[in-house]
């Protein structure tokens, strides 16, 4: 099995990959939004919240899976042991958090004990993706892909047939961890070869203290689910997840860089960030303009009936900053990639301490409690002065956007130093195509939701207008872009071969 991938080719098979999976994921959401009301929702998305505080000690094995796989040692079986032994401490940490969020937020217990299970199995996903990211990356496309199949038939049987509620949608999310799971472990197999290495588990201990620092920030970013739920009920969290879960199909445009971070810890060339960037602003910007001029008919489904068009304004918003979390994602792998601090068995604190090791958890740290604290602050506000339900979704939205912004900028700064950011004059094509495509979208989008028709229909207009608008845009570039022409030869000739 080859471990040879190059920048584009395995971005365009892992973001394929995210993009049935964005299929598979949105008809997941509608199966979820349509049995489960906005607080329902809001509920299962704190349990999924808790399982991600619960595995924040996966990083200890995780973060150097990822960094010693791509540098060519095989220590894939010694990373999948030690994450089992960890999630002995995620088992605690969850049940932890359930004693004191299930009655704060008025639910029962039994979803939150099932919610459970989800514990080891994202060990173990974890792990194993991080050695395919390392190892393999572009088999990531192929267990993602078929892990969101087996959630949706789990979820089909669940919810339409058993009618199980939250306790089906959690029964599904299983699944797919166990699918994805078994098969990254599968794609890595050769990375197991060797033999269990205690040696290794101490050098990870030694330098423990990296990881529990790099995770610490998505730990923190997730707990603005927490944090409103708790504060302002599950309900405004309901709708604001669905916005996000749909706009986060644009930040699906990062997975186009998913082989960046270990060819840049195989060494690669300086200008690998800005080609990324670039790519995924091919990709982003167009989705991102589908997202903004297509919020309300994507919300208004008939199946869902209207229950989440407050998320409408949230969800414009989000396609905006999902544009530039892939771009801060970029930057991440990009700072970290390069970093060389941590080469050898013994390297000295004080190089690990001024490295990007570092700066860029400190960055992310930093976003996370500005973020929470200003959401914290302006949604106390909004509801104290009565704001709907729609103003306080899209300042949710805002909040979170500003917020990336900033601390965006202060990440580029610091990737200046360390390899080429600017993405090209192309991205002067994507913003004409992407208005042309605006354009298009935006009177023929009425066509959608202009009689009453059932969901298939429904789903099928919306999805040939939105088909029409990416050919719109494809066809714009190919008049205007040599560059795009030229990736879009290259590309029909790999398909005719």
């Amino acid at each position: 099995m080859s471990t040879n991938f190059g920048l584009r080719s395995t971005g365009l098979l892992v973001f394929s990959g995210r993009l049935v999976s964005a299929f598979t994921g949105l008809l997941f959401t509608l199966m979820v939004a349509t049995w489960l009301g906005p607080s329902s929702f809001g509920t299962w998305e704190v349990i999924v919240t808790i399982v991600t505080f619960s595995s924040y000690p996966v990083g200890l094995v995780a973060y150097w899976a990822t960094r010693d796989v791509a540098r060519g040692k095989m220590v894939g079986r010694t990373a999948l042991f030690y994450g089992l032994l960890l999630s002995a401490l995620g088992f605690a940490i969850y049940f932890a958090f359930t004693s004191v969020t299930y009655s704060a937020i008025s639910s029962a217990f039994l979803p939150f004990l099932l919610g459970s299970v989800l514990v080891p199995l994202s060990y173990w996903s974890a792990v194993s993706n991080a050695v395919v990211q390392g190892f393999r990356p572009g088999a990531y496309a192929y267990s993602l892909v078929l892990s969101e199949v087996a959630k949706l038939a789990v979820a089909y049987e669940a919810l339409y047939v058993y009618r199980s509620g939250i306790d089906g949608v959690l029964i599904s999310l299983m699944a797919a961890y166990f699918v994805q799971s078994l098969l990254s472990t599968y794609f890595v197999r050769l990375s197991t070869a060797e033999a269990f290495d205690s040696a290794q588990i101490r050098r990870w201990g030694r330098l423990a203290w990296i990881p529990l620092v790099s995770y610490l920030p998505t730990a923190i970013a997730v707990a603005d689910t927490y944090v409103v739920a708790v504060g302002f009920g599950t309900t405004l969290v309901g709708y604001y997840q669905v916005a996000f879960t749909i706009a986060s199909v644009i930040g699906y445009s990062y997975w186009l860089a998913f082989a960046l971070y270990p060819l840049l810890l195989r060494g690669g060339d300086q200008r690998l960030p800005s080609v990324s960037i670039g790519y995924s602003l091919l990709f982003g910007i167009p989705l991102a303009t589908g997202g903004i001029v297509l919020a309300g008919p994507i919300l208004g489904f008939p199946i869902l009936g209207g229950k989440y068009l407050p998320a409408t304004t949230g969800l414009q918003i989000l396609s905006v900053m999902f544009i530039f979390t892939a771009i801060s994602m970029i930057l991440d792998q990009t700072l970290l990639g390069t970093e060389r601090a941590d080469v050898g068995e013994r390297p000295k604190f004080l190089d690990l301490a001024r490295s990007n090791l570092l700066f860029v958890p400190v960055v992310n740290i930093l976003f996370g409690l500005t973020y929470i604290l200003s959401l914290y602050l302006t949604v106390s506000y909004a509801t104290s002065s009565a704001f709907g339900d729609q103003s306080r979704v899209a300042l949710w939205g805002t909040v979170e956007l500003a917020a990336t912004l900033v601390f965006l900028l202060v990440k580029a700064r610091r990737a200046r130093r360390f390899a080429k950011l600017l993405p090209g004059r192309g991205v002067a094509y994507y913003l004409v195509g992407a208005a042309l495509m605006g354009f298009v979208l935006y009177f023929l989008s009425g066509a959608a939701a202009a009689q009453d028709v059932g969901t298939l229909v429904y789903g099928l207009r919306l999805l040939g207008i939105g088909l029409l608008g990416l050919g719109v845009y494809g066809g714009s570039l190919y008049v205007m872009d040599s560059e795009f022409r030229n990736l879009a030869r290259s590309f029909a000739k790999k398909l005719g071969r």
